[in-house]
């Protein structure tokens, strides 16, 4: 199983990822019997030549060729502009009275890692209340961002996309690259948790703090790690952007003490024990993530959906995560594996409350099947929303 992580270069750049490298003498080594072109080409197709790049500059290991510096300095000046605008926006937003938290990377890049070029994302995600959003969204208008959802499909209705729980927006960095910003009153959202048992944005707000010089907004240890263990399932461990996603369990276990009782607590709450087990176990097999294994224990989902879950996972191969990885029924199949019982499936497909017509925004109850049919379309991603 998992075979093709035996290839050296593969170990080598699993190894310069981590946050805490082996002997440098020895990596030392392995690089100069390394072919770098196809190694850096390597690094490059998971996303990871940036992170790469600043592990081997701050270690000192070796002097990288042109083409990698060239590419560590563009990485370096792109990612710097997204850092010190998710700082801007969250002093505009508490300058207006709003608590903004950065999510994910963002939130990781602007406490946790130094150098930007190391912590490599495609935009900012931030949590704001629900009370805040709207007001929230009339700042970022103001300030130079420009209401726009990257999918063609997805239509820009602030309505709508209220009752969803995230707008996106796009602003023009000094390179003439497009930056995304995503604002959302959900921090843990997606299709392995259920609508009723989501953790309310205000609960999180009061737990956290604020990334140090900065009013950056970063969830506690526990709830940042829990969200961005839910996002890697939401990616499927295995889809774009693949390995460089499970830098953020990593990163937050690496820098951060957390509190595992508390965190056990929280996933047990939000009914996602399953899907933070292969967060947690994936992270540790790639890159030795110091998750304690009592934790992976009590996370453990039994022999038999283990052995299914990580066949499906081996098949459909960790590396490459831009190739096609699932046919439709397989993916469906391994959604169904990644909920913690057949009813927490059922209320992610018809949500309690209401939750159904809060999504789609209809009031005719004889609609409900319509939009159930709807939903699962949807959760399995065989729908295409249309202008």
């Amino acid at each position: 199983m998992f075979e093709e992580l035996k290839d050296p270069q593969v170990r080598l750049m699993l190894e310069l990822s981590k946050e805490n490298m082996g002997d440098a003498a020895q990596l030392r080594e392995k690089l100069a019997q390394t072919e770098l072109r196809s190694f850096f080409d390597l690094c490059r197709e998971h996303e990871l030549d940036g992170v790469v790049a600043s592990h081997i500059l701050v270690a000192q290991l070796m002097e990288l060729p042109d083409y990698w510096m060239d590419a560590y300095r563009k990485e370096h000046a792109h990612l710097g502009f997204l850092k010190k605008k998710a700082a801007d926006i969250c002093r505009i937003m508490d300058e207006n009275g709003i608590r903004m938290v950065v999510l994910k990377n963002g939130g990781i890049m602007s406490d946790m890692v130094e150098d930007p070029a190391a912590c490599p994302m495609e935009d900012i995600d931030s949590l704001v209340r629900k009370n805040d959003f709207k007001k929230a969204h009339r700042l970022l208008l103001e300030n130079g961002f420009v209401f726009k959802f990257r999918s063609e499909f997805e239509e820009e209705n602030l309505e709508a996309a209220f009752r969803d729980g995230s707008t996106e927006y796009r602003i023009e960095t000094p390179t003439g690259e497009d930056m995304w910003f995503e604002l959302a009153w959900r921090a843990v959202a997606g299709r392995w948790i259920r609508r009723d048992l989501e953790p309310d944005a205000d609960c999180l707000m009061e737990s956290s703090y604020c990334a140090p010089g900065t009013r950056v907004g970063i969830l506690s240890p526990e709830d940042n790690l829990l969200q961005v263990s839910v996002h890697t399932a939401k990616h499927s461990y295995v889809r774009a952007p693949g390995l460089r996603l499970h830098l953020d369990v990593e990163r937050i276990v690496a820098h951060k003490l957390i509190d595992w009782d508390l965190f056990l607590k929280k996933v047990s709450a939000a009914h996602v024990r399953t899907s933070t087990y292969y967060s947690l176990y994936l992270a540790k097999m790639l890159f030795g993530t110091p998750v304690p294994e009592t934790v992976l224990q009590a996370l453990y989902p039994g022999r038999s959906k283990d052995r299914r879950v990580l066949k499906m996972i081996s098949e459909a191969g960790l590396l490459h995560p831009k190739g096609r990885k699932f046919g439709k029924l397989q993916f469906l199949r391994f959604q169904i594996s990644l909920y913690d019982s057949w009813k927490d499936a059922w209320f992610v497909l018809w949500p309690k409350n209401g939750g159904l017509r809060e999504i789609y925004g209809y009031t005719n109850p004889l609609k409900t099947p319509y939009y159930l049919a709807i939903r699962a379309l949807d959760l399995v991603g065989l729908r295409k929303k249309k202008k």
